[in-house]
């Protein structure tokens, strides 16, 4: 078995879909009305955005985690983009930064 999909649920499938393909560098592959895809990589899995009503208003119970090696400079350009930090922690061991998209739902952006 293998992970297909990161999908997404959101009322607006494309706004959310283009603010993710800036976020991640990458291009909307497919926009198939209900829902839109971006293009996969071997360092990206296939990310899709599917539009539901009405969206859930529960925290999500799962996230994103994303790694970058410049977790100041690309919170910085995730933040300028429209996203909103929500904390940040360095510990020993690990540094991250929370974040939601502008949807609301939470990811992570973990320093390499």
């Amino acid at each position: 078995m293998k992970i297909h999909a990161v999908t997404i649920d959101t009322a607006h499938p494309q706004a959310l879909a283009a603010w993710w393909s800036r976020a991640l560098k990458t291009a909307v592959a497919n926009d198939y009305g209900t829902v839109v895809q971006l293009a996969a990589s071997p360092d990206l899995p296939l990310f899709q955005f599917q539009k539901i009503d009405p969206v859930p208003t529960q925290r999500n119970r799962v996230h994103v985690d994303l790694r970058t090696p410049d977790l100041d400079s690309e919170t910085e350009r995730l933040v300028a983009l429209g996203a909103t930090l929500v904390q940040t922690v360095a510990l020993p061991q690990i540094r991250y930064a929370t974040l939601t998209d502008p949807d609301g739902n939470t990811f992570d952006l973990i320093a390499q």
